[in-house]
């Protein structure tokens, strides 16, 4: 009656809708409970509402939910329970209005045997939901150990491969083909070709089987390879056909590896790497690829304390950014700046990231000085005389992420430099000589750059 694409569609509410009855039915047990044997008919009529209500979109979330497991990315072993209990539910719900509805009518013990029944099926949903979104025993499995031997869930060895580094890493060899090989390799190999399909490989994986390639880049509604995976596990056609399936974690990394592009060769690095994702590639290679600020990832020597005393000596103020880290957070606090003290800051250049001279009297030459630090990341200038040429000379830091330019004498001129400093992303210009109209042009034209401009002037 309905095709497949609208029957998901629908389903895919089914989390939105199933919070509707808990809250409904809590509410009305909560009351019921906190009045006790008193009997106000102002409370009873609300439990009465609130029973109705929750039974109303208990109905509904159990039909949206129902619509939802007919897409076939579900297990079936699980979502037969959560589907049936969800059903059950809805019953029990709409019984339970009734007897609110007539109380007189039944014992007080089938009133309340309504109620503990409806508490323990919403927490047994909960938990089989829970199985379905998050993987099973997802409730133990970042508990701490004595936690999960108290349950006899004991954190088992992960079978593929853990990651350390993100730069090394190759998505299809590193991440991808360890899940092929424990799920699906032992049927499509050199010597076995189940379907004609020889996925041990590449060019034969790309090939693809008895009917054509498995595999369509950047479709995974064209991938006969992921829709198989995700069948009702009751299908035939399901795979793997026996043996222990994909899990979620998995299915969710095949699916972003084919969505993007589905290539053999790129490194992860290359590849955008939705929050979501991050917390698959996490859980199942122990691999932490959240981006980092550049000065977490520079592995430099420490500057030694001899160093150290010279540039306090001539007015810096120098931090660490801590214990391990070797980084330098450096900040100009004596009367006058001068080129030579400036260069006494080359001896240790590639050790600076943060650097402020802010209300010095730098000068623009001065800055091609700065325009050497390898590392630096954030540079104040604000409340300095320095000018479009400073840009200039700072356009070639390949890691600046910050900069400073408060009240300093840049114009329009500067916007088209800050425009392809690639990794920039906050730059502050009010008080300056750039039009306000020009700045806010550059914030909407390049999204990952914060232009911070102020108000503009009346």
């Amino acid at each position: 009656m309905f095709s497949l694409d609208i029957v998901t569609f629908f389903g895919r509410f089914h989390p939105l809708l199933v919070h509707l009855p808990i809250g409904f039915l809590f509410l009305a047990i909560l009351i019921e409970l906190y009045q006790g044997k008193k009997v106000k008919k102002k409370n009873n009529q609300i439990i009465i509402y609130a029973w109705l209500l929750g039974a109303v979109s208990a109905i509904i979330a159990a039909l949206f939910g129902w619509f939802l497991a007919e897409s076939g990315q579900y297990a079936e072993d699980t979502i037969f329970w959560h589907r049936w209990l969800g059903v059950g539910l809805a019953v029990i719900a709409g019984f339970g209005w009734w007897t609110k509805l007539n109380p007189k009518q039944f014992p007080k013990m089938v009133n309340n045997s309504v109620t503990y029944l409806i508490i323990g099926l919403i927490l047994v949903e909960g938990h089989l939901g829970g199985n379905l979104t998050h993987g099973a025993n997802y409730l133990l499995v970042y508990a701490p150990d004595p936690i999960q031997k108290l349950f006899g869930e004991e954190k088992k060895k992960n079978a593929l491969p853990q990651l350390e580094n993100i730069d090394s890493v190759v998505v299809y060899r590193d991440m991808i083909y360890p899940v092929l090989a424990a799920k699906c390799i032992s049927c499509h190999n050199n010597e076995e070709q189940r379907g004609e399909l020889n996925m041990q490989q590449i060019d034969l994986f790309t090939k693809g089987g008895e009917n054509g390639p498995v595999i369509a880049a950047g479709n995974t509604l064209e991938s006969e390879i992921f829709r198989r995976v995700t069948l009702p596990q009751e299908s035939e056609k399901y795979m793997p056909p026996s043996g222990e399936p994909l899990s979620y974690d998995e299915i969710k990394t095949l699916e972003w590896w084919i969505i993007n592009g589905a290539d053999f060769e790129q490194d992860l690095t290359r590849h955008e790497i939705p929050e979501p994702m991050q917390k698959v590639i996490q859980r199942l290679y122990g691999l932490d690829t959240e981006p980092k600020p550049w000065y977490e990832s520079v592995k430099i020597a420490a500057v030694d304390s001899l160093r150290l005393k010279t540039l306090a000596d001539a007015g810096f103020s120098v931090k660490t950014l801590g214990y391990e880290n070797p980084l330098l957070d450096i900040k100009y606090f004596g009367e006058e700046l001068s080129p030579e003290k400036l260069t006494k800051l080359s001896d240790v250049s590639e050790n600076i990231t943060w650097l402020s001279l802010a209300g010095t009297d730098i000068q623009d030459e001065w800055v091609s000085i700065i325009s050497k630090f390898p590392n630096l990341t954030r540079l104040e200038l604000q409340k300095t005389v320095v000018s479009d040429k400073s840009v200039e000379f700072l356009k070639g830091l390949e890691h600046l992420e910050s900069l400073n330019l408060y009240g300093t004498n840049v114009t329009d001129s500067c916007l088209s430099i800050l425009k392809n400093m690639t990794q920039l992303r906050r730059v502050y210009l009010w008080d300056s000589n750039v039009t306000f109209e020009k700045a806010r042009a550059l914030d909407n034209d390049k999204l990952d750059l914060e232009v911070e401009i102020g108000v503009p002037s009346k």
